[in-house]
């Protein structure tokens, strides 16, 4: 095998590694790879899958914490190919209690405007709020 392109669920029976037996063959077949290659949005879907596990108690299984730390833990891959500026915005929005697809969208569209000053529109006053504490540029729309 050369190079490989993850989907979510082999990047999150890694990451989450409730899966003993998947979790064993997704790392071999990692091994194995020349180039690991892992697009932003699957990072946001794992983000997604893992915000959505409960306990039994209705709790959320996993923090934002747990999860940032789950990701920087499984980028350390080698041969690993990610666009690391928009991962890092999600990790970022990540350590600010936000949710990682906010801050990539966010970069991801500052970055397309190129030297044009953006401003991040929103109905959803967490993200809205989250950027503006990290200083970005963000409006809630009401």
């Amino acid at each position: 095998m050369t190079a490989v392109v993850l989907d979510t669920n082999v990047v999150a029976r890694i990451v989450m590694e409730d899966d003993g037996t998947q979790s064993a063959i997704a790392c071999s077949a990692l091994a194995s790879a020349s180039l690991v290659i892992i697009p932003t949005h699957v990072f946001c879907e794992l983000v997604w899958v893992m915000r959505s596990i409960k306990t039994n108690t209705g709790e959320r299984r996993y923090s934002y914490g747990a999860i940032a730390t789950g990701i920087r833990r499984f980028i350390e891959f080698d041969h690993l190919v990610i666009s690391a500026d928009e991962v890092a915005a999600g990790l970022q929005m990540l350590d600010c209690g936000g949710d990682f697809a906010d801050g990539v969208i966010e970069y991801t569209g500052r970055n397309l405007a190129h030297d044009v000053t953006t401003t991040f529109l929103s109905f959803d006053k967490s993200a809205v709020s989250t950027l503006a504490k990290r200083g970005l540029s963000a409006l809630l729309l009401q």
